[in-house]
């Protein structure tokens, strides 16, 4: 049996027409890799194709179709690369009409049935997918499998979801093997050290932020024990890794867990062996001094923590559950350890006029963190964001391509700002964070202290040239 996983080729790509191009970094999926993993526990002849690293996407398929003459083909894919996912179902099917085509990922678990209906995917996982893929492969009968959707001649049919998987240790270490790591290329501003790769350490969020998505991992915070954790670490850098990005919906939920963490990383002496970064957006109210005074020492040098406004009340109105102060307490915090930050905002949110925008640039002045994040917002599929805008009939297009928060186009009807305002304040938050003298001073001291004037230089022509 052969089972060929891809990602698609925008995956990094559409990342790369907004203001954060220059701090892209390229690096393997960890869905593909946890997934890869769990067919080879199953003695299937596995392969990972990321187009997104490809010069030829179109090309690089087509050659590895005849290559490798897979049975399975699976493509996992966010809403902006539906249609470069259905693309490639259709390539597959015109190579071999028998191959079965199989999509997952955040966008076919939010639409199931119109992935279906639109494309030549044959099925659809819906939410966590190793233990489903083990029954399929097993050749159950469809409508026995949780967690899928499937064509059955001309009908759709979508089975009830799977339970979530309860204790994550019992998943194998992910397939790094699989991947050609130098086919990687990480940004200097982001990153001390290449290659750089993802890891899970845990699973849900408990939060009910109203434009996150949570139809693949729930909102129960389920969690690799320390010990795992510490084990997947040594085979990632075992498998050539030299500096890691932990990619968790909050590795703080658990803060006990996440310092337990910490301390192994430090007691084994891995600290000295790689760096790492906070990298996915730790909420301000799941940390404490003594947190961050241990990631620093086991080796961390950066933290992504998730503003989103400067509005006391547009934070209630996206059930964000925190404070202004809390906010500013965490960024202190970071700064009295000398740890860097990275602030995450969104223009455009629900109850966002003039006046709440420029609060915002305003607070991101005020909290001063080492970079920021200035970001359209974007109702994605089956987002409370996304089923109160449709329901006031503010969505003008389900164009899933133009669904990109880091270049989005016109895809909704404020209710209080034009296109044009958000896209002017977009531009205006990066211009007023970064080129304030006081921000260029810190930077130009800290870049002559770190030896990174010329690269900073660089990528800042990059961003803003």
């Amino acid at each position: 049996m052969k089972f060929l996983l891809i990602n698609p080729p925008s995956s990094i790509k559409i990342y790369k027409t907004g203001k954060l191009k220059a701090a892209v970094s390229e690096m393997p999926l960890i869905s593909l890799a946890s997934l890869a993993a769990v067919l080879e526990q199953e003695k299937v002849d596995t392969q990972v194709l990321d187009l997104s690293t490809s010069l030829d996407p179109l090309k690089d398929l087509s050659e590895k179709l005849q290559e490798f003459n897979p049975e399975y083909l699976g493509v996992t894919f966010t809403t902006p690369l539906y249609n470069e996912a259905k693309e490639i179902a259709n390539m597959a099917k015109n190579y071999n009409k028998k191959i079965i085509t199989i999509a997952g990922g955040v966008h076919p678990s939010a639409l199931p049935r119109e992935t279906l209906e639109e494309t030549k995917f044959d099925i659809v996982v819906l939410g966590e997918g190793e233990v489903t893929l083990k029954e399929l492969i097993k050749s159950k009968h469809l409508k026995d499998i949780k967690g899928i959707g499937y064509k059955d001649k001309e009908e759709i049919k979508i089975n009830p979801r799977r339970e979530l998987i309860k204790d994550l240790d019992t998943l194998p270490l992910p397939a790094w093997h699989l991947f050609d790591l130098k086919k990687y290329k990480a940004s200097k501003l982001t990153t001390r050290n290449q290659p750089v790769g993802p890891i899970e350490t845990s699973r849900g969020c408990v939060y009910g932020c109203t434009y996150c998505n949570k139809d693949i991992f729930g909102r129960t915070f389920r969690f690799k024990s320390p010990e795992k954790v510490i084990k997947e670490i040594e085979h990632m850098l075992d498998s050539g890794f030299k500096e890691i990005h932990i990619w968790d919906d909050n590795f703080s939920t658990k803060l006990d867990r996440a310092k337990k963490i910490c301390d192994l990383i430090i007691e084994k002496g891995l600290n000295k062996k790689f760096t790492w970064v906070l990298a996915c957006g730790v909420r301000c109210d799941c940390i404490d001094e003594e947190f961050i005074r241990k990631v620093k020492e086991a080796g961390c040098y950066s933290i992504y923590l998730g503003v989103e406004t400067g509005n006391p009340e547009l934070l209630k109105k996206i059930n964000k559950g925190e404070t202004l102060e809390q906010i500013k307490k965490a960024f202190d915090l970071c700064k009295k350890v000398g740890i860097e930050t990275v602030a995450f905002y969104m223009l455009g949110l629900p109850g966002e006029t003039i006046e709440t925008m420029n609060q915002t640039i305003k607070f991101s002045k005020e909290l001063d963190s080492d970079y920021a994040k200035f970001t359209i917002t974007v109702p994605f599929p089956s987002t409370p964001l996304f089923y109160e805008w449709e329901k006031q009939g503010i969505i003008k297009t389900k164009d899933w391509s133009k669904y990109n928060f880091h270049s989005a186009s016109k895809v909704y009807d404020h209710p209080n700002l034009s296109w044009d305002i958000l896209e002017k304040y977009y531009h205006k938050a990066y211009r007023e964070f970064y080129f304030r003298p006081s921000y260029l001073a810190k930077r130009l001291i800290k870049d002559i202290k770190e030896h990174r004037l010329l690269t900073e230089i660089y990528y800042a022509f990059k961003t803003f040239i």
